[in-house]
């Protein structure tokens, strides 16, 4: 953990341009919805499987026209069931779980083009982010068929990392798109262990992952304006 922190520090550091000092910054503050999903002993790999309801609100903060840090908080719901899945193992273990948790998380985010932050200019961009994120287990239900040992889902450090798009459509007002994903530090997630190969439980054998995806709207807050004497407004757009 310490190490993902190092190294996104001096990713920040390395990329943080010159033109910060240049550049009026701001604040955006919006809502997010759309759904959450999960990977583990249940769905190893299957996107998008059983998706539950998502809602969230997030803020961000503009340094330049290509280094942001963002943070928030995530509601999600979690749900996995052997009986959707045809292997063998799973048919005989039939087991199930249903998780709600919430999400805080802080990051940094990087646009591919710059997001011209000008009243005058409508900007568009892809990016990336990554950050650190706790969540907590408002509630976690499991049930069996065939009673092996069941571990509740606990709260839980996790990785969010993922990419975006998203379109200011005018002054004040940013829509866009986020799929992202998250590595948790817990295997329990969906109540199941991983047993190590002399029986007891493996610690290393945390694959427990959980997504976001959805739509999100921003709204410009704390606006910071400067003008350049003796240039009009047409001649302010960016080339």
């Amino acid at each position: 953990m310490k190490r993902i922190i190092t190294c996104l520090t001096v990713l920040f550091l390395w990329l943080f341009p010159i033109e910060a000092q240049m550049f009026s910054p701001y604040m955006e503050a919006g809502v997010f919805g759309g759904v959450c999903y999960y990977l583990g002993d249940i769905n190893p790999r299957k996107q998008l499987y059983n998706p539950g309801l998502s809602l969230g609100e997030l803020m961000k903060y503009n340094f330049t026209e290509h280094h942001s840090v963002r943070g928030g908080i995530v509601f999600g719901q979690l749900k996995g069931d052997d009986r959707d899945f045809k292997n063998e193992y799973q048919q005989k273990r039939v087991q199930g779980f249903e998780t709600s948790l919430v999400e805080f998380h802080v990051g940094y985010e990087f646009n591919f083009l710059p997001y011209v932050i000008n009243r005058y200019v409508k900007s568009h961009t892809p990016y990336i982010f990554a950050g650190i994120g706790y969540s907590l287990i408002i509630s976690s239900t499991t049930w069996t068929e065939t009673e092996p040992d069941i571990v509740p889902a606990k709260n839980h450090a996790a990785i969010p990392f993922g990419v975006g798009y998203k379109y200011r459509i005018s002054e004040s007002v940013s829509l866009g798109c986020e799929w992202g994903m998250r590595k948790t530090f817990t295997d329990n997630l969906d109540g199941i262990l991983n047993p190590g190969p002399d029986g007891s439980y493996a610690k290393t054998h945390n694959n427990d992952w959980y997504s976001f995806v959805g739509v999100y709207a921003t709204f410009r807050i704390f606006e910071k304006r400067f003008s350049c004497p003796g240039v009009l407004p047409e001649q302010k757009k960016y080339r």
